[in-house]
Protein backbone atom coordinates (compact mmCIF):
# COMPACT_ATOMS: atom_id res chain seq x y z
CA UNK A 1 0.00 0.00 0.00
CA UNK A 2 1.13 3.61 -0.47
CA UNK A 3 0.11 4.63 2.44
CA UNK A 4 -0.20 2.92 5.64
CA UNK A 5 -2.31 5.87 8.01
CA UNK A 6 -5.11 7.78 6.75
CA UNK A 7 -5.69 10.60 9.38
CA UNK A 8 -8.82 12.93 8.65
CA UNK A 9 -9.72 16.83 10.00
CA UNK A 10 -13.08 17.03 11.73
CA UNK A 11 -14.64 20.29 11.58
CA UNK A 12 -15.92 20.78 7.83
CA UNK A 13 -14.13 17.16 6.70
CA UNK A 14 -16.45 14.66 7.87
CA UNK A 15 -19.35 17.26 8.54
CA UNK A 16 -20.42 20.54 6.20
CA UNK A 17 -19.33 23.59 7.82
CA UNK A 18 -22.26 25.23 6.47
CA UNK A 19 -24.89 22.71 8.57
CA UNK A 20 -22.89 23.50 11.03
CA UNK A 21 -22.69 27.46 11.07
CA UNK A 22 -26.81 26.77 10.16
CA UNK A 23 -27.51 24.71 13.46
CA UNK A 24 -25.65 26.86 15.38
CA UNK A 25 -26.44 30.33 14.32
CA UNK A 26 -29.54 31.46 16.67
CA UNK A 27 -26.41 30.16 19.53
CA UNK A 28 -24.02 32.68 17.62
CA UNK A 29 -26.44 35.26 16.76
CA UNK A 30 -27.00 35.56 21.14
CA UNK A 31 -23.04 35.70 21.57
CA UNK A 32 -21.51 37.31 17.94
CA UNK A 33 -18.73 39.62 19.73
CA UNK A 34 -17.74 36.24 21.86
CA UNK A 35 -17.43 34.71 18.80
CA UNK A 36 -15.58 37.10 16.87
CA UNK A 37 -12.90 38.06 19.65
CA UNK A 38 -12.29 34.52 20.03
CA UNK A 39 -11.77 33.81 15.82
CA UNK A 40 -9.80 36.60 15.88
CA UNK A 41 -7.49 35.18 18.99
CA UNK A 42 -7.26 31.42 17.01
CA UNK A 43 -6.14 33.20 13.98
CA UNK A 44 -3.36 34.88 16.29
CA UNK A 45 -2.22 31.90 17.61
CA UNK A 46 -1.77 30.19 14.62
CA UNK A 47 0.94 32.79 13.66
CA UNK A 48 2.49 32.71 17.19
CA UNK A 49 6.04 30.92 17.96
CA UNK A 50 6.86 29.97 20.28
CA UNK A 51 3.71 29.46 22.96
CA UNK A 52 5.18 27.70 25.96
CA UNK A 53 1.29 26.60 26.90
CA UNK A 54 -1.29 26.76 24.52
CA UNK A 55 -4.23 27.17 26.92
CA UNK A 56 -3.51 29.84 28.94
CA UNK A 57 -2.12 31.93 26.04
CA UNK A 58 -5.08 31.90 24.30
CA UNK A 59 -6.96 32.37 27.80
CA UNK A 60 -4.95 35.78 28.01
CA UNK A 61 -5.11 36.50 24.50
CA UNK A 62 -9.06 36.43 24.89
CA UNK A 63 -8.98 38.20 28.22
CA UNK A 64 -7.37 41.27 26.49
CA UNK A 65 -9.75 41.40 23.68
CA UNK A 66 -13.02 41.32 26.18
CA UNK A 67 -11.20 43.12 28.96
CA UNK A 68 -11.65 39.99 31.26
CA UNK A 69 -9.73 38.10 33.72
CA UNK A 70 -7.77 35.23 31.94
CA UNK A 71 -9.62 32.93 34.21
CA UNK A 72 -12.48 34.37 33.53
CA UNK A 73 -12.21 33.75 29.72
CA UNK A 74 -10.69 30.31 30.35
CA UNK A 75 -13.82 29.75 32.07
CA UNK A 76 -15.71 30.97 28.47
CA UNK A 77 -13.56 29.22 26.58
CA UNK A 78 -14.13 26.36 28.06
CA UNK A 79 -18.12 26.82 28.93
CA UNK A 80 -19.36 28.05 25.09
CA UNK A 81 -16.23 26.76 22.99
CA UNK A 82 -15.62 23.52 24.90
CA UNK A 83 -18.77 22.69 25.76
CA UNK A 84 -21.95 23.97 24.60
CA UNK A 85 -20.61 24.45 21.16
CA UNK A 86 -19.43 20.89 20.79
CA UNK A 87 -23.11 20.19 22.05
CA UNK A 88 -24.82 22.14 18.77
CA UNK A 89 -22.25 20.10 16.49
CA UNK A 90 -22.90 16.23 17.23
CA UNK A 91 -26.36 17.23 16.17
CA UNK A 92 -25.01 17.51 12.62
CA UNK A 93 -24.89 14.95 10.44
CA UNK A 94 -21.70 13.62 8.84
CA UNK A 95 -21.05 13.79 4.94
CA UNK A 96 -22.56 10.90 2.43
CA UNK A 97 -20.16 7.59 2.81
CA UNK A 98 -18.29 8.53 5.29
CA UNK A 99 -18.84 5.64 7.65
CA UNK A 100 -18.84 3.27 5.13
CA UNK A 101 -15.63 4.75 3.63
CA UNK A 102 -14.01 4.75 6.91
CA UNK A 103 -14.91 1.09 7.22
CA UNK A 104 -13.55 0.07 3.97
CA UNK A 105 -10.20 1.49 4.58
CA UNK A 106 -10.19 -0.22 8.40
CA UNK A 107 -11.04 -3.18 6.45
CA UNK A 108 -8.45 -3.13 4.03
CA UNK A 109 -5.85 -2.36 6.75
CA UNK A 110 -5.28 0.99 6.48
CA UNK A 111 -4.75 2.46 10.24
CA UNK A 112 -7.20 5.62 10.79
CA UNK A 113 -6.30 8.46 12.55
CA UNK A 114 -8.06 12.14 13.64
CA UNK A 115 -5.99 15.54 14.27
CA UNK A 116 -8.58 18.27 14.65
CA UNK A 117 -7.74 21.99 16.14
CA UNK A 118 -10.71 21.64 18.54
CA UNK A 119 -10.74 18.89 21.49
CA UNK A 120 -12.72 16.13 20.13
CA UNK A 121 -14.67 15.56 23.36
CA UNK A 122 -17.60 13.17 22.73
CA UNK A 123 -17.61 13.84 18.95
CA UNK A 124 -16.84 10.80 17.44
CA UNK A 125 -18.89 8.82 19.81
CA UNK A 126 -21.87 11.42 19.01
CA UNK A 127 -21.15 10.82 14.79
CA UNK A 128 -21.18 6.71 15.91
CA UNK A 129 -17.13 6.63 14.63
CA UNK A 130 -15.79 6.16 18.10
CA UNK A 131 -14.16 2.57 17.39
CA UNK A 132 -12.73 3.59 14.25
CA UNK A 133 -9.65 5.41 14.79
CA UNK A 134 -5.71 4.02 15.73
CA UNK A 135 -5.09 7.76 16.70
CA UNK A 136 -7.65 10.45 17.64
CA UNK A 137 -6.19 14.00 19.18
CA UNK A 138 -6.44 17.76 18.90
CA UNK A 139 -3.63 20.32 18.02
CA UNK A 140 -4.22 21.96 20.70
CA UNK A 141 -2.52 18.89 22.67
CA UNK A 142 0.80 19.72 20.90
CA UNK A 143 0.91 23.26 21.53
CA UNK A 144 0.10 24.50 18.33
CA UNK A 145 -2.80 24.68 15.59
CA UNK A 146 -2.55 23.90 12.19
CA UNK A 147 -0.76 24.94 10.03
CA UNK A 148 2.24 24.75 12.05
CA UNK A 149 4.62 21.86 12.16
CA UNK A 150 3.73 20.28 15.45
CA UNK A 151 0.40 18.59 15.23
CA UNK A 152 1.98 16.64 12.07
CA UNK A 153 4.46 15.70 13.24
CA UNK A 154 3.06 14.23 16.28
CA UNK A 155 0.95 12.30 14.06
CA UNK A 156 3.79 10.93 11.75
CA UNK A 157 5.92 9.62 15.07
CA UNK A 158 2.82 7.88 16.64
CA UNK A 159 2.13 5.39 13.57
CA UNK A 160 6.54 5.62 12.96
CA UNK A 161 6.32 5.37 9.41
CA UNK A 162 7.71 7.57 7.04
CA UNK A 163 5.74 11.24 6.21
CA UNK A 164 4.73 10.06 2.65
CA UNK A 165 2.91 7.04 4.13
CA UNK A 166 0.79 9.22 5.82
CA UNK A 167 -2.15 10.64 4.17
CA UNK A 168 -4.19 13.55 5.62
CA UNK A 169 -7.66 14.74 4.16
CA UNK A 170 -8.70 17.89 5.20
CA UNK A 171 -11.05 20.99 3.97
CA UNK A 172 -8.98 23.88 4.37
CA UNK A 173 -6.42 24.42 1.95
CA UNK A 174 -4.20 26.50 3.81
CA UNK A 175 -4.32 24.99 7.82
CA UNK A 176 -4.77 21.19 6.11
CA UNK A 177 -3.23 20.69 2.94
CA UNK A 178 -0.56 22.80 2.72
CA UNK A 179 0.19 22.73 6.48
CA UNK A 180 0.43 18.76 6.14
CA UNK A 181 2.10 18.78 2.52
CA UNK A 182 5.03 21.18 4.40
CA UNK A 183 6.28 18.25 6.18
CA UNK A 184 5.71 15.62 3.85
CA UNK A 185 2.72 14.18 4.06
CA UNK A 186 0.56 13.22 1.08
CA UNK A 187 -2.74 15.10 0.94
CA UNK A 188 -6.27 15.08 -0.15
CA UNK A 189 -8.52 18.44 -0.65
CA UNK A 190 -12.35 17.97 0.57
CA UNK A 191 -13.86 20.25 -2.25
CA UNK A 192 -15.87 21.53 -4.82
CA UNK A 193 -13.31 24.06 -6.48
CA UNK A 194 -9.89 22.52 -6.73
CA UNK A 195 -7.49 25.08 -7.27
CA UNK A 196 -5.45 25.59 -9.69
CA UNK A 197 -1.86 24.04 -9.19
CA UNK A 198 -2.95 22.21 -6.34
CA UNK A 199 -0.24 21.18 -4.25
CA UNK A 200 -2.83 18.04 -3.12
CA UNK A 201 -2.38 15.11 -4.38
CA UNK A 202 -6.41 14.03 -4.92
CA UNK A 203 -9.11 16.66 -4.46
CA UNK A 204 -12.23 15.27 -3.84
CA UNK A 205 -16.21 16.16 -3.04
CA UNK A 206 -17.70 12.37 -2.95
CA UNK A 207 -15.91 9.98 -0.21
CA UNK A 208 -16.49 7.15 -2.52
CA UNK A 209 -14.26 9.06 -4.78
CA UNK A 210 -11.71 9.23 -2.07
CA UNK A 211 -12.16 5.41 -1.31
CA UNK A 212 -11.61 4.42 -4.84
CA UNK A 213 -8.21 6.73 -5.23
CA UNK A 214 -6.66 5.42 -2.28
CA UNK A 215 -7.60 1.84 -2.80
CA UNK A 216 -6.11 2.23 -6.73
CA UNK A 217 -2.84 4.21 -5.19
CA UNK A 218 -1.73 0.94 -4.61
Amino acid sequence: MRFKVVAFDVDGTLYSNTAMYLRTLPFALRRLPLLKAFGRVRRELREMRPIENFHRTQAELLARKRGISPEAAARLIQEVFYGRWEGIVRRVRLFPHVPETLSALKARGYRLAVLSDFPLGRKLEAFGLAGLWDYARSSEESGYLKPAPEPFLDLVRAFGVPPSEVLYVGNNYAYDVEGARKQGLATAHLTGRPKKNSVADFSFRDYRALKDWIFSSG
